[in-house]
């Protein structure tokens, strides 16, 4: 695992740091990848982002917010698949019944 005194996210730049300035580990909730190091809420979004961009050109505006939302919630399924579907639904402003849902896609995907 590598160890930085100093994690910033490519997606919005926050940093994080120990107080002390010596090395930590990346974040439990961060991803490092070939694009960057990138935060939990970045993350999220760029699920988002890839489910809308892969949406038909025709595709309504509230269709593509629709399918951002999915993603979003695959994602935490994904994520963290041992966390509860209320505990999901409260992180990502949706219902239980939602998320029930989302885990069922997902696990068909599997």
């Amino acid at each position: 695992m590598s160890h930085a005194g100093k994690w910033t996210c490519g997606g919005c730049g926050v940093s994080v740091s120990r107080i002390d300035g010596a090395p930590a580990p990346l974040p439990d909730s961060w991803v490092s990848s070939v694009e960057g190091d990138f935060c939990l809420a970045c993350r999220r979004q760029r699920a988002a982002e890839a489910a809308q961009e892969a949406a038909p050109n025709d595709c309504s505006g509230e269709t593509r917010a629709k399918l951002g939302r999915a993603a979003l919630i695959e994602f935490e399924v994904r994520r963290t698949p041992e966390r509860t579907d209320g505990a999901i639904a409260k992180a990502c402003r949706t219902s239980t019944s939602t998320v029930a849902a989302a885990r069922d896609r997902v696990a068909a995907q599997a």
